[in-house]
């Protein structure tokens, strides 16, 4: 390829933003239509969420809550996307996506029983379409083109989404999710929350590509880069590319910029005791260990 259809390429993914970082409509033609009532639900969302974040974050210090993994910053990208889907549409989530399922209809009580590993958060309600949060990096993008294609298979009138970070994008199984489902014609929407590093390693030295959103022509899908601290733009990109899976376009590839305040995830007492028991079978020797591992 020369260097010149690269660019070509590349051009075509520049940031869609329909409000700016202060708050400011700067894209009037691209305001979804939204009431005043669902604009407040949507701020409401991410505000509740927030809160939920900072007290999770306090029990986990406490030792009374298992691994968490902070959200704060990743709001809008999370609940902008959920807002646009219907109640029969499947959510696969990673480990950082509990916001989204919460507000899909899973009770709060059991996300944190599930953090606490308790069986019971493993029991998901009747009629929820959602898998629990997947550990293994990347696997849930498998998944979400095999639910798709079930669903297409059905003759449901629903998608399939998932999530993953930057560092996810870098996985095997990213690509193979996508061109499945690219193949197959199947309603997936494969969303990237980018925010830069994939625990240390910053995006820069994971791919040589300029945005992830351009690793949709491989597969022959749509993509596009968002900003991911803008909930309607989110909400928009998400809306139209369920719009296209339902139409049979296909499946769509969104990237949302985003940033994440906190660290990568807590870990809990477990490994304070691990380090506690170090310190005491070895004596004075230095211990290099970190009782949270920050991104």
């Amino acid at each position: 390829m020369s260097t010149r259809t690269l660019e070509q390429i590349e051009s075509q993914f520049e940031t869609f933003q329909i409000l700016n970082e202060n708050g400011e409509l700067v894209n009037e033609e691209a305001m979804p239509e939204l009431s005043d009532e669902q604009l407040q639900e949507l701020m409401r969302r991410m505000v509740y969420t927030r809160i939920w974040d900072q007290r999770a974050i306090s029990l986990n210090r406490q030792g009374r809550l298992g691994f968490y993994a902070p959200v704060a910053g990743q709001e809008a990208s999370m609940l902008g996307s959920q807002f646009a889907l219907e109640k029969e549409d499947w959510i696969l989530p990673g480990y950082r996506d509990v916001p989204q399922i919460v507000f899909q209809g899973l009770p709060l009580y059991q996300a944190f029983l599930w953090s606490r590993g308790h069986y019971q958060g493993g029991q998901l309600p009747d009629g929820l379409n959602v898998l629990f949060p997947q550990i293994i990096i990347g696997a849930q993008i498998i998944q979400a083109a095999g639910v798709a294609l079930g669903l297409k298979r059905k003759g449901k009138e629903n998608i399939a989404i998932t999530y993953t970070g930057d560092g996810g994008a870098s996985q095997g199984d990213f690509y193979e999710g996508m061109n499945f489902a690219g193949a197959y014609n199947a309603p997936a929407v494969f969303i990237v929350q980018n925010n830069r590093f994939a625990i240390s390693v910053p995006v820069e030295k994971q791919s040589a590509a300029k945005t992830i959103a351009q690793k949709a022509v491989a597969a022959g899908i749509e993509g596009i880069q968002v900003d991911g601290m803008d909930v309607l733009a989110v909400y928009k990109a998400t809306k139209d590319a369920r719009d296209r899976a339902l139409a049979g376009e296909g499946p769509s590839l969104i990237e949302t910029l985003t940033y994440r305040y906190g660290p990568i995830r807590w870990l809990g007492m477990t490994l304070l005791v691990i380090v506690l028991l170090n310190w005491m079978m070895n004596g004075r020797k230095k211990i290099h260990s970190c009782v949270s591992v920050s991104s």
